[in-house]
């Protein structure tokens, strides 16, 4: 991620991870005065693992889990020595989940979710999948942006209705814009600053620098709403019902989509 961006870019370059805990329920006792009993931390099954990670949402998701090599950084997702604007602004169109080391513990809630289906296999670092659990693409944490990008497109393509690739194309020079909007900003706050230092609040340069603050305002207002215009792709509707024969899992849940989030 390149730092030097402004304060808008920066806000807009951050994934927006979600971190589900899984909550045991508490079962009341039949015996008055009796201690409940709460439930025992377990392995989920795997679509009930899916339903609590996506919580409701129909986008496509996106699941790492961190080691303790990783913990608390992306770079299991982002290049360590690449612009990963891009990545970042890709992953806006996925839901962003992110477990923490203990996954692989065998009593985890989510531990089917990285479980390995064979001995030898090797555990993905992370992996993109439809919110049923369906067209799970695996990568091990290690993989070039090339590759994540293709994943990453491939579901877009995929999930939703409109053309994600259009969008980033649009979006990545609009960042340069925002900075623009940013730079004129603090240069009117200086003159504003000096103008105070020198003449006092009763200058009438004032009113003329207040008057250019509010139409940079106005011009990163118009910036925002285009950036909403672009974001805002539909998801495609999936499948009413799984092929004849799949496991569970295997096919599209069949829900309607729900709006994309912004």
């Amino acid at each position: 991620m390149d730092f030097r961006r402004g304060k808008t870019v920066k806000s807009l370059l951050k994934i927006d991870w979600v971190y589900p805990v899984w909550k045991p329920v508490v079962t009341p006792s039949a015996n008055p005065g009796a201690t409940a009993a709460p439930q025992i931390e377990r392995a989920l099954p795997l679509q009930q693992a899916y339903e609590l990670v996506t919580d409701g949402d129909r986008r496509p998701v996106l699941i790492l889990r961190e080691c303790e090599k990783c913990k608390g950084t992306d770079h299991a997702l982002l290049a360590m020595r690449l612009d990963n604007e891009q990545t970042v602004l890709l992953t806006h169109w996925f839901r962003c989940v992110k477990l923490p080391p203990n996954v692989m513990t065998e009593n985890h809630p989510f531990y089917n979710l990285f479980k390995r289906e064979k001995e030898g296999d090797r555990i993905p670092h992370l992996f993109f999948v439809d919110p049923d659990g369906s067209n799970k693409t695996e990568l091990p944490g290690d993989q070039t942006q090339t590759v994540l990008w293709a994943t990453m497109f491939s579901f877009l393509e995929r999930c939703y209705s409109e053309d994600a690739k259009a969008a980033i194309k649009q979006l990545r020079p609009l960042l340069s814009q925002y900075d623009k909007c940013d730079a004129e900003e603090q240069l009117i706050k200086n003159r504003l600053d000096k103008e105070l230092e020198k003449n006092g609040p009763a200058s009438p340069k004032l009113k003329e620098l207040d008057a250019d603050l509010v139409k940079v305002a106005k011009q990163r207002e118009k910036l925002r709403a285009k950036e909403r215009e672009l974001r805002d792709l539909a998801l495609k509707s999936l499948a009413a019902t799984p092929p004849a024969g799949s496991p569970p899992g295997a096919a599209p849940a069949g829900k309607p989509a729900a709006p994309a989030a912004k």
